[in-house]
């Protein structure tokens, strides 16, 4: 009788490595928003962009053949639900909020919950960063742009990197840029900037950068910085 015990204990401490997994699901989700090259993080979500979501199940068997019930602050997506609907895209209105996204994995017969994951999203104000484009060794993106920027060559090239708008990149028709060195002057358009120092002067220019988006009312950011010349 020990023995036969013994034997069951065994077998019980090892079924996890007999193939054996628990019935779980990850909820994963990344706004469908613009990044720089060898930018580290997730994509986020910003006040009017796409958001997208993908369930991965865990010990369920072939996600393509589980029932996927998706809901959304409380209301169920009825039109996105189904066998092998293990994905979610929306967009927000105009004024985003946070959402609560829930996704449940049902029996073959939709009357039990086999996994549930859910997660809180919030929206955030898209970002404008500055990097210098140098002739030599090209984006230095080791080194934002911000602060002031000391001016040791006679000219210095500067591009606008606008992080999580929707756009498919820094140069996508949508996208509007302004540069304005110090008050009062013209704007100047395009999304890079050439600046040069001027002769026998020595002193310090403010630059202010905006970016926005065309039909995205709320998909707007701004920088600013000096650049310090005679040094």
């Amino acid at each position: 009788m020990r023995k036969i015990t013994f034997l069951i204990l065994i077998l019980l401490l090892t079924m996890p490595t007999l193939g054996l997994q628990a019935q779980t699901v990850d909820l994963l989700w990344r706004g469908d928003t613009y990044t720089p090259p060898f930018y580290k993080g997730r994509t986020l979500w910003s006040n009017q962009s796409r958001i997208s979501f993908v369930a991965l199940p865990h010990g369920l068997g072939n996600p393509q053949s589980l029932s996927y019930k998706w809901t959304k602050d409380g209301t169920v997506l009825g039109n996105i639900n189904g066998v092998g609907k293990n994905t979610l895209t929306f967009v927000d209105s105009v004024f985003s909020r946070p959402q609560v996204v829930k996704v449940d994995i049902l029996s073959s017969d939709k009357k039990s919950v086999l996994a549930t994951a859910s997660v809180l999203v919030s929206p955030i104000p898209p970002l404008l960063t500055i990097y210098e484009n140098n002739p030599l060794y090209g984006f230095m993106f080791h080194r934002e742009t911000t602060g002031t920027f000391g001016l040791s060559e006679k000219e210095v090239t500067f591009t606008a990197f606008p992080l999580f708008f929707s756009a498919s990149s820094r140069l996508d028709n949508t996208m509007a840029y302004e540069w304005k060195t110090n008050v009062g002057t013209d704007a100047e358009t395009n999304n890079s900037v050439t600046y040069r120092s001027p002769d026998n002067a020595a002193g310090a220019s403010e630059v202010q950068v905006s970016a926005s988006m065309a039909d995205k009312i709320m998909q707007t950011a701004h920088n600013n910085f000096l650049v310090k010349f005679g040094i």
